[in-house]
């Protein structure tokens, strides 16, 4: 299998790390902005090469690729989304929160119906989504996330700013954001990517309730997930560590992403 990964931040270069170990994948491509942190992560795996991102070069590579990686930003899916689906090549997107596009998220799944390419959204750094997609099935009243993240998990100050919060100053937890996930989606792109996926399994984007909790007491990045339905009510909480680099990502983040490369790859499938 030939896969390509874009994107060489946190989550793209554990990806990397890991894919360069699994024997189903000769060849592995990666792009980034940044052409240094691409070409030093080149330089460190042993079956990896480095593409430039024009669209000219990644037409060209369309055609030898059985898996493209997003794991960028928004902006990024915005574009390569539909570009390799529609080109007929499966996808799997990071950024799930470019999804509460109401427009670009029908034009990436029709054009994977049509293409037959799959699009494939890892759970991301929450758990409960199995219980979540099952539920779906029935009736359900409620999707709510409550997200608690301590000063170095929100990285984007601007949008505190904008809320009169100081993450200097903050001396107790904060209620900084209480919306649909629409609204968070579009509020924090780079830390609310998990309400994107929660809504494309539940009740969609209007209809998902979410919190976000500025604590300046944890470290650690938590997701509490609580569904209710005809089926019963589900909780699902996790505290995930950080990643080194990146502390507004969770580790965990990038761990689902490689377990469902290495499920695509196996075709072995449990716990679906």
């Amino acid at each position: 299998m030939r896969i390509l990964i874009i994107g060489c931040g946190s989550i793209g270069t554990q990806i990397a790390r890991a894919v360069d170990e699994m024997e189903e994948f000769d060849k592995v491509y990666i792009t980034d902005q940044s052409h240094m942190c691409a070409v030093h992560l080149q330089r460190i795996l042993r079956n990896v090469e480095y593409v430039e991102h024009d669209d000219e070069t990644m037409n060209n590579l369309a055609k030898e690729l059985d898996l493209v990686v997003e794991a960028a930003s928004q902006a990024a899916a915005r574009h390569y989304a539909p570009f390799f689906l529609g080109r007929g090549v499966d996808t799997m997107v990071m950024s799930v929160g470019v999804f509460a596009d109401d427009e670009l998220r029908e034009r990436c799944f029709n054009l994977s119906k049509e293409k037959n390419a799959r699009l494939y959204v890892p759970s991301g750094a929450v758990c409960g989504t199995d219980g979540l997609r099952a539920a779906s099935i029935g009736r359900i009243d409620e999707v709510t996330l409550i997200t608690r993240k301590g000063r170095k998990g929100m990285c984007e100050e601007s949008k505190l700013r904008e809320r009169g919060v100081s993450m200097e100053s903050l001396a107790e937890p904060c209620v900084i954001f209480e919306g649909t996930a629409r609204e968070a989606a579009l509020a924090f792109p780079r830390n609310m990517n998990v309400s994107g996926t929660l809504s494309l399994l539940g009740v969609g984007f209007d209809d998902t309730r979410v919190k976000i909790i500025c604590d300046p007491d944890i470290e650690s990045n938590q997701h509490t997930v609580i569904v209710k339905g005809e089926f019963g009510e589900l909780r699902a909480e996790t505290k995930n560590v950080p990643s080194p680099k990146t502390p507004s990502t969770s580790f965990l983040a990038a761990l689902s992403a490689v377990a469902a490369i290495k499920r695509i790859a196996s075709n072995i499938w449990i716990g679906i």
